[in-house]
């Protein structure tokens, strides 16, 4: 029953295995109204970015999400073509309906030139060497674009086939044409065009060709669409079939892609295809949730492949970077402890009843060989697989010591050239094309062999180190450098090393905090590094050692094995998986559970190994693991800042980065592109100007409200962990302008109007003060000379005289004439103080003074006032002005029966107008015109209005500017 139950859990394993997803394959659908969306072309831009032309417009992709890119009016929707960038990033989108489109500041806008756009289909863009952009189309032949103007390059010019499907720049700047009738080599000088073409005459395979891709110095892949693929040599016009595609079934090509060192296929009816040039050898590259027809490859920076297919949408292989080996025999895989990979590319590893099984591949079939070592049984681990340089395979065991095997014969033996070893512990088996180190439970060897030890029987040369030498018997492993030092990984001494028959001892625990040391292996720059129980790692100049921990980036501290691989990576393995880490930049990327792999078995130092190109495999749950470190590629995230929004409207890349006060509302969207593991990916920022540390956050977009004015710089970093001592970094300076009326230039005019106000405020007082002393001394010079006039002997001899003369003969006047002078006199008195006072009380003054006139010359002056009551009220006068006039009236005229005097009052447009009529005295009156002036000049200080003085030799007339 429990043989069953295991039987059925194996199978029922194995069951889930194969219908399981290949380690790093993912698919990202791209659907719209759960439709599934075509998509027709790939392209990877500069920043790194996927972008996908599709039956429904242009798509970015960054490793998560589909991003529609519209036009400028979002309710355009073209079949996309065709995607290209030109020298000067400026994108070129070709469409189905024969339109080409621009990206402009994460738009798409018509290129509508003068001479029109084709009216087929935009196959492929290109940049010639004098940076022409040619774009060929699927019926129209091929157009030219130049500085100047358009040229068409159709049938008329040699491209006898206007079906063009795509575009290549050969080194000597020619233009290699893939058409329906073969390969056109095009080329244009000065305007003029010709071509040539290479065809079936010239051996090409088959006319109609898909695809054109560089292979190496002028030389290009050619996919075709029945024949499958050649190569083509443009220095010598030879064309090469592969031996592989001489009987070509899979079908159409429809895209091609060389990366990892291999050539991948895209067919329109049977899939993907891998083929390695090196070894003439190709095979149908296995992907999970695909159609058949695969429309179009691109590389990702971190060396993935991208393929589309109708259904599935954007599909992510890691290539030939990660898979898992099959094996036949299908074995529980947690009891694999050891694999090799030998010289001749077969692969060695144990069972759970610790068989040791040899794989082999031939012709792309898989064999296996099993067998059981005398003295093993499931219960005696084997720990650790060799081959040393005579093609020996050396097996170490937990208990039963070490056995060499003959992988020819399969004839061995158990090793007991050293007594101590015969049932020895061993934990590791390693060496170099001179030697073999042994480190077990019971010390350590350095065994020698010679020429006669191919032959397995014969005895070898052993060098024996125990605890006396190495410090401690027990040694996990033994690594030998570039130099020829020794390095022994001790348990509980920390690291040894052997140089000229002599030992050095590291085991200072404030240099290394964990003396038990498991792994040891040598960068590319003769640096040391090791691993340790619970410490992690170390590297080791020479003089210092520095730690990588968990801190650092490493996602466990149980590490089992350190390994070099080709790239020249410390690839460290633990249970979840492996961690890449580059030793110069210090920059860690993973392979883990969210990429398919599953939990290694790597406890023992046996489970990993490198195979004849360099790569690593190591054993896991799922099988073996071979990974291969993508050459050329960055493993780590490229951070991108995708969009700076001001109040969440996108500002134009181009634009200013200078902005007034009130715009304050910024938010930053950024990402950081890794296409392996995208979700992975931790971000720090900071804002300088207002942020005094760093923050992180795994949120790819920031907001900073109501930003004070300043200078800002926004920090964006990435990283796959939250070690970002070599992250990338993107930045974005701006200023917010001061409110103009918190710049110190506000304050300064402030400060110098203020000033001057507070000046012209000081000299207005001052000459208000002048113009009130003025004033007061002209209005004293006035009523000096009002009173001087109205008090001089004349006056009042002429008054007394009427008045005596009047109280003679009419008693009751005089009474009143008296009344009216002491009145006269008493308004002088009570007005002269006064700036100024109502026209009626000026005219009641005018009326006393010429009531005492009347009564001496009698009807011979008349007075006129021609004002209405409410004038009288509504306007205002000097005091004494209209007396002082009416007195130079008479002072200046003749007054007699027959020269009458007449003065007349009246208001003319805002004047007070006195006038009256010039009577010329046989001997003028002498004065000092100076009462007059200072009418004059009281006006002036009373309004800015003039007063107006005129004579025409009748009248006399004075216009005063009515006060308020």
């Amino acid at each position: 029953m429990s043989k069953f139950l295991f039987s059925f859990s194996i199978a029922l394993f194995f069951f889930f295995k194969a219908g399981a997803q290949p380690p790093g394959y993912k698919n990202f659908k791209l659907e719209k109204d759960n439709r599934p969306i075509k998509i027709n072309v790939l392209y990877k831009n500069k920043q790194g970015y996927l972008l996908a032309g599709t039956d429904e417009g242009l798509y970015k992709f960054d490793g998560e999400k589909y991003t529609r890119i519209n036009f400028s009016n979002p309710e355009y929707h073209d079949t996309v073509t065709a995607i290209f960038a030109d020298n000067k990033e400026k994108y070129w989108i070709g469409f189905k309906n024969g339109r080409i489109a621009n990206l402009e500041n994460n738009r798409l806008i018509y290129f509508d030139p003068e001479e029109g756009t084709p009216k087929k289909k935009i196959t492929a863009f290109l940049q010639d060497k004098e940076n022409n952009i040619w774009f060929s189309t699927n019926g129209e032949g091929i157009y030219i674009l130049t500085a100047r103007r358009f040229f068409l390059f159709n049938a008329a010019d040699g491209l006898k086939d206007e079906n063009v499907s795509t575009l290549m720049l050969a080194e000597n700047g020619d233009v290699l044409a893939g058409t329906d009738g073969g390969i056109y080599i095009c080329h244009f000088n000065n305007g003029k065009k010709y071509a040539s073409v290479i065809g079936p005459r010239e051996g090409l395979p088959d006319y109609i060709v898909t695809s054109i891709i560089k292979a190496g110095k002028n030389s290009y892949w050619i996919g075709l669409e029945e024949k499958g693929f050649c190569l083509y040599d443009h220095t010598t016009k030879k064309i090469t079939v592969p031996v592989v595609a001489n009987s070509w079934k899979p079908g159409q090509v429809n895209a091609m892609l060389f990366a990892q060192n291999l050539l991948w296929i895209a067919t329109k009816d049977s899939g993907l295809y891998k083929y390695n040039p090196a070894a003439a050898k190709m095979d149908k590259a296995s992907v999970v949730n695909a159609d058949n027809n695969i429309n179009c490859l691109a590389e990702d920076n971190q060396g993935n492949i991208w393929m589309a297919s109708l259904n599935y949408g954007m599909i992510r292989t890691p290539g030939e970077s990660i898979k898992l080996m099959d094996i036949p025999s299908h074995p529980v895989f947690e009891h694999i402890h050891v694999v090799l990979c030998d010289k001749v590319g077969n692969t060695w590893l144990n069972n759970e009843w610790n068989d040791l099984i040899r794989i082999e591949q031939k012709n792309g079939l898989l064999s296996e060989k099993k067998m059981r070592l005398n003295g093993l049984n499931e219960k005696t681990d084997i720990t650790s697989l060799y081959q040393d340089n005579y093609g020996n395979i050396w097996v170490g065991t937990m208990g039963k010591g070490i056995f060499i095997l003959d992988p020819v014969t399969f004839k061995y033996r158990q090793f007991d050239d050293n007594g101590r070893f015969k049932n020895a512990g061993i934990l590791s088996v390693s060496g170099n094309k001179d030697q073999i180190f042994v480190s077990s439970l019971q010390g350590s060897l350095m065994i020698e062999p010679g020429p006669g030890n191919k032959d397995i029987n014969n005895q070898f040369r052993v060098t024996y180190y125990d605890n006396k030498s190495t410090g401690t018997n027990y040694i996990y492993s033994i690594f030998e450098d570039s130099k020829g030092r020794l390095w022994f990984a001790t348990d509980g001494l920390g690291l040894t090393k052997l140089e000229l028959n002599r030992f050095t001892y590291y085991n200072n625990k404030e240099q290394v905090k964990d003396d038990r040391i498991y792994s040891i292996t040598e960068d590319n720059n003769g640096n040391i590094w090791f691993s340790t129980a619970s410490a992690g790692i170390y590297k080791f100049d020479g003089k210092t050692f520095t730690n990588y921990s968990l801190n650092e980036g490493l996602s466990n501290l149980k590490i089992s094995v350190l390994k070099k691989d080709k790239a020249g990576n410390i690839v460290i393995v633990n249970k979840k998986g492996l961690d890449i880490l580059n030793p110069v930049t210090g920059n860690i990327s993973y392979l883990s559970s969210s990429q398919g792999i599953s939990m290694i078995n790597a406890e023992d130092i046996g489970a990993v190994t490198t195979d004849t190109s360099g790569n690593i495999m190591v054993s896991t749950m799922t099988g073996i693991l071979t990974f291969a470190s993508p050459l050329n590629t960055i493993q780590k995230p490229t951070v991108l800042i995708e969009s700076v929004q001001l109040f969440l409207k996108d500002l134009d890349a181009n634009a200013p980065t200078t902005f007034d006060h009130d715009e304050n509302n910024f938010t930053f969207n950024y990402t950081g592109l890794y296409y392996t593991e995208p979700d992975k990916v931790y971000y720090k920022y900071k804002l300088d100007g207002l942020d005094s540390s760093w923050v992180v956050t795994t949120d790819r977009s920031k907001n900073f409200p109501k930003l004070e004015p300043g200078n800002y710089t926004f920090h964006i970093q990435a990283s796959l962990n939250k070690n970002f001592r070599n992250a990338d970094e993107a930045t974005y300076s701006f200023v917010i302008k001061q409110a103009f009326y918190k710049t110190w230039w506000f304050y300064l005019v402030c400060v110098l109007l203020l000033g001057g106000i507070f000046y012209w405020y000081i000299k207005r007082r001052e000459l208000n003060l002048k113009n009130i002393e003025r004033r007061r001394q002209e209005t004293i010079q006035f009523q000096f000379e009002v009173l001087r006039n109205q008090v001089n002997p004349h006056f009042l001899f002429n008054s007394f005289n009427t008045l005596i003369s009047t109280i003679e003969e009419e008693p009751r006047i005089a009474v009143e004439y008296a009344t009216e002078l002491s009145d006269f006199f008493r308004n002088i008195v009570t007005q002269r103080d006064k700036d100024t006072i109502s026209l009626k009380e000026e005219i009641a003054m005018l009326r006393s003074y010429s009531f005492l006139q009347q009564k001496r010359y009698g009807n011979s002056l008349q007075v006129n006032i021609e004002l209405t009551q409410e004038q009288k009220l509504e306007n205002k006068i000097p005091p004494l002005t209209l007396q002082l006039l009416m007195e130079n009236a008479i002072k200046h005229n003749a007054v007699s029966k027959e020269t009458i005097l007449t003065i007349t009052v009246t208001i003319q447009e805002g004047f007070l107008e006195i006038k009256n009529n010039i009577n010329v005295k046989i001997s003028k009156a002498e004065g000092a015109g100076m009462g007059l002036q200072n009418i004059i000049s009281r006006y002036n200080l009373l309004t800015n209005k003039t007063v107006k003085v005129m004579n025409d030799g009748k009248y006399f007339t004075v216009l005063l500017p009515l006060l308020k």
